[in-house]
């Protein structure tokens, strides 16, 4: 590849590389994955939205305004799951029933921002049995 770079370079003397600066932002949303063995974890990794960046000064600049919003995001994610135990707490308490009759929550959605070369290269699903 680098002898048809450097022919292509002899022919267009101002070509450039092809590069991307993709600003990504991502959700890490957990999910439990049963109660064989004494329960486990596990996590989604999943791309939420994306802009492409024609150099890494613009992506960086972006990025750092959109981190702000990924904490935010995640902050509310965090208080609506605590509201959401404390409305299935009381639900059980009002019914005299045990904390077993619903199932585990998975836990918050959490949001963050990456600049990658390209889109979803950071998605992944987690594993869905118990290793």
């Amino acid at each position: 590849m680098t002898y048809l770079s450097e022919t292509f370079h002899r022919i267009c003397k101002e070509s450039k590389q092809a590069e991307s600066h993709y600003v990504s932002l991502y959700a890490e949303e957990p999910f439990y994955g049963g109660s064989e063995e004494g329960g486990w974890w596990g996590k989604d990794i999943v791309l939420i939205e994306y802009q492409e960046f024609d150099t890494l000064e613009a992506a960086e600049a972006v990025k750092s305004t959109i981190e702000i919003l990924a904490v935010e995001i995640s902050d509310l994610s965090k208080k609506e799951f605590g509201n959401r135990c404390l409305r299935e707490t009381r639900w059980l308490e009002e019914r005299g029933l045990d904390d077993d009759s619903l199932p585990q929550p998975d836990g918050e959605t959490k949001y963050f921002v990456v600049i990658e070369s390209f889109p979803g290269s950071r998605s992944c699903r987690g594993c869905r049995h118990y290793e």
